[in-house]
């Protein structure tokens, strides 16, 4: 027996774009709306929160270039021959880092912080923040289906890994660049 034919279809990747798209506004939603607190929750071991933010961006940033190299070697566009047996468990240990890191930041973004819209930065800030979640979600739906064109798994998760390092660079590296190392 031949194991059954699975049709792709591409029209389908638009029901993890919807869900990620959802996501994403009912995050902007709730950080516009909710009154910000002011002040953390917690931040310890870290000297404050910005520190905490700050740090654990730029973690998730680093982790998000390992995740490009390693889907560029997975997918056979970068090196020769077949990927090493440890590429697709750093891909996915460092994606689960990564992801993981930018929990306590969403959450103090979101609780203590707000959607603020004081200026430029600040606004596709916050706006690439919540796409981020919007493109992990569209991700992870992505690739547990078998359904979806080729194409659809490194789009989505290009896009997840455009808007992190965007999140990244509108924060950490702007607090960097012109603050400096936070104590």
């Amino acid at each position: 027996m031949t194991a059954p034919v699975v049709v792709k279809r591409p029209a389908l990747f638009l029901v993890p774009l919807a869900v990620g798209a959802v996501v994403a506004v009912a995050l902007g939603v709730y950080g516009n709306t909710h009154h910000p607190t002011g002040h953390a929750l917690f931040f310890r071991p870290f000297p404050s929160m910005f520190a905490m933010k700050v740090w654990l961006t730029a973690g998730a940033v680093v982790l998000a270039f390992v995740q490009l190299l390693s889907a560029l070697r997975m997918w056979g566009k970068i090196g020769r021959g077949p990927a090493p047996a440890w590429i697709g468990p750093l891909h996915r240990t460092s994606g689960i880092i990564a992801f993981l890191l930018t929990l306590p930041v969403a959450f103090h973004c979101l609780w203590s912080i707000g959607f603020m819209t004081l200026d430029a930065r600040v606004i596709a800030h916050c706006v690439l923040g919540c796409v981020f979640y919007g493109a992990f979600v569209t991700k992870i739906l992505t690739l547990h289906s078998k359904r979806l064109p080729g194409w659809a798994l490194p789009w989505a998760g290009g896009f997840l890994f455009t808007a992190l390092v965007g999140v990244g660079f509108t924060s950490a590296g702007w607090y960097l660049a012109t603050i400096g190392i936070p104590g």
